[in-house]
């Protein structure tokens, strides 16, 4: 196996014979989940990246995490085949402290703490903004590793899509859009597979060598109004409806958002912007310990923009959220648990320009019914220092609110049980910053942070019940390169992290030390596109002492017009069939290809 020195040296080799890849952000790409406004990617102080409807298009992927797993700084773990448990890992911080947003609502369940990636379709997402870094002071809890948010998906008119292949997978979508006074946008899609055994070690009491399928519809939908006298009313919402085998049960699940948005254009200076949200995430196992869980999740938030003179912008707004979750277990028919919590929040952030100087300042008070208040603040600056060159430096910090689960499950038998009196999990992190444009059409991003996390809940208590007892540090350098030309792009990240329990010693589960990708696609002269990613993930620890070895993957998409509205669409991963595991005594998929047909009706 190559040294990573090594690896990185050869990727950098590769660089200057590129001549393909993901379309890279461009200095007016603009994103709004940074600041909660709009700003475009190289006047953001924060770490961004953004994957758009184009991107998505042009990979073939099917899966988000195949998409995320390219980006600097993400790490991905699956429990078996699409449709199983997947968890996302945003700078080495855990599976539930990076904070999941879909149009702005929090999406994650209210008793595990986590999203339901599995659950997502990509004919759902129009673009996702990623931010690293903790994002508390203005997002509250669960922002310590940074910020994810997915738009869904707005058409600008009709389409249908077929696609078949590997383990007998099949997918369908179709949708529509338009309109000018009321825009519209809805999306449909359905998908299945037999898939492959999840677990692949005969040792494992659940083990049961039998192919574990899945199902999943979903549906997406947007409208937006315009109501005159500088006011706008926007509906969004999500629904995805899963049915998930695995070797000794099977899982049927539902998740969706809804997002109303009044926004109102007080004055020239000042906009209001008053969201109700509303998430659900509801799991019923069938198996040996059968269950129900229903989490709703509440939240309000009134935000005001105000503008001060040419080069300031101030921020503040008020937020509320309450949390109710149902465990239920179904053998006995018994109410598990049957819990509720409310945070109340007002936060502020002022960004200003002075000279070449960008600066940064913003400060949230969270209040809970169960823990009390809790404050959280940041400070970023940027230096233009040429036209070319930008630096930037931060300092924020950030929290995680206990789960319902982590609070009042009563566990199992006695052992693993919530703990009433749990504090938030806390961060601070620091971070350098240095963005280059040697060249029309390239950037270079680099950044070195540090993020302490204290007071980790962990079950190791009495009976291992849940306390607050683990302290982390993650020190990481992620750098990124992006080329693009009128046919082709090309872009190149390389993650080097250590994230540890200080206590022991030992690496965070699941999370690599260093992890390097390449996507590169070129257009031809039809509009047609081909492009090649390679992703190496190093070494990672997992449960019971055991080391993930490391792996490499290799993908290849091709899509191509028939005619002047259908294309023929192709994707064929891990070519070098590569035996890898993402979790210890779990199955990957092998070699796997599919071919579909899209029909555009406009455009």
């Amino acid at each position: 196996m190559n040294t990573p020195t090594g690896l990185l040296s050869g990727l950098l080799l590769t660089l200057p014979l590129a001549h393909a890849a993901l379309a890279a952000e461009t200095a007016d790409t603009v994103i709004v989940t940074a600041t909660r406004t709009a700003q475009t990617v190289d006047d953001s102080l924060a770490s961004v990246s953004v994957i758009t409807r184009e991107d998505i298009e042009a990979s073939g992927a099917q899966d988000v995490i195949d998409l995320l797993r390219l980006q600097a700084g993400i790490d991905v773990a699956r429990n078996g085949g699409p449709g199983t448990t997947t968890s996302v890992f945003l700078r080495g911080t855990g599976n539930n402290q990076t904070l999941v947003l879909i149009d702005g609502v929090r999406a994650a369940s209210a008793t595990t703490g986590a999203f339901a990636w599995s659950k997502l379709a990509l004919s759902d997402v129009e673009r996702i903004e990623i931010v690293r870094g903790p994002n508390a002071s203005l997002y509250g809890s669960d922002a310590i590793g940074g910020v994810i948010q997915i738009f869904t998906r707005k058409n600008r008119h009709a389409y249908v899509r077929g696609q078949v292949g590997s383990y007998e997978s099949k997918l369908f979508e179709a949708g529509t859009g338009g309109g000018e006074k009321v825009k519209y946008s809805l999306n449909l899609s359905s998908r299945a597979a037999e898939g492959f055994s999840a677990i692949t070690d005969p040792a494992n009491f659940s083990y049961d060598a039998d192919n574990d399928g899945y199902r999943q519809r979903s549906a997406s939908g947007n409208l937006q109004f315009d109501l005159g006298k500088k006011a706008d009313l926007l509906l969004s919402g999500w629904y995805s409806d899963g049915y998930t085998e695995y070797d000794q049960g099977i899982n049927n699940s539902t998740n969706a958002t809804l997002d109303a948005r009044l926004v109102h254009h007080t004055t020239a200076r000042w906009q209001q912007t008053f969201r109700l949200g509303w998430t659900t995430d509801d799991v019923d196992t069938k198996s040996g310990y059968p269950s129900f869980i229903r989490t709703r999740r509440w939240t309000a938030d009134w935000q005001h923009d105000i503008t001060l003179g040419e080069s300031a912008l101030l921020t503040l707004g008020l937020n509320a959220i309450r949390d109710h979750a149902k465990n239920i277990d179904t053998a006995a028919n018994t109410t598990v648990f049957d819990e509720k919590r409310d945070a109340n929040a007002v936060y502020g952030l002022l960004q200003t320009t002075l000279g070449r100087h960008d600066l940064q300042f913003s400060a949230r008070v969270d209040d809970y019914d169960t823990f009390g208040t809790h404050t959280t603040g940041s400070a970023a600056w940027g230096l233009n220092a040429t036209d070319a060159l930008r630096l930037t430096a931060s300092a924020g910090t950030g929290f995680r609110a206990p789960t319902l689960n982590e609070l009042y499950h009563p566990g199992f038998f006695g052992f693993y049980a919530g703990n009433p009196n749990l504090k938030p999990e806390t961060s601070l992190n620091l971070e350098l910053g240095l963005r280059y444009r040697p060249a029309t059409g390239q950037r270079i991003t680099l950044n070195a942070y540090r993020n302490t996390i204290e007071d980790l809940i962990a079950y190791q208590g009495t009976n291992n019940q849940a306390i607050n007892v683990d302290r982390a540090r993650i020190d990481g350098l992620e750098l990124t390169w992006q080329w693009q030309q009128p046919r082709w792009a090309l872009q190149t990240t390389a993650t080097l992290q250590k994230a540890i329990d200080t206590d022991t010693g030992q690496d965070l589960l699941r999370r690599a030390r260093e992890k390097f990708s390449l996507a590169y696609q070129r257009q031809t002269a039809s509009g047609g596109q081909y492009g090649i990613e390679w992703l190496f993930v190093g070494k990672r620890h997992d449960y019971g002492n055991v080391v993930l070895d490391p792996y490499h993957l290799v993908n290849l998409s091709a899509r191509t017009p028939l005619d002047t509205r259908l294309w023929l669409e192709g994707r064929i991963e891990n070519l070098l069939a590569t035996d890898y595991e993402l979790v210890s005594g779990y199955g990957t998929p092998g070699l796997t290809a599919w071919v579909g047909v899209k029909y555009d009706f406009g455009g």
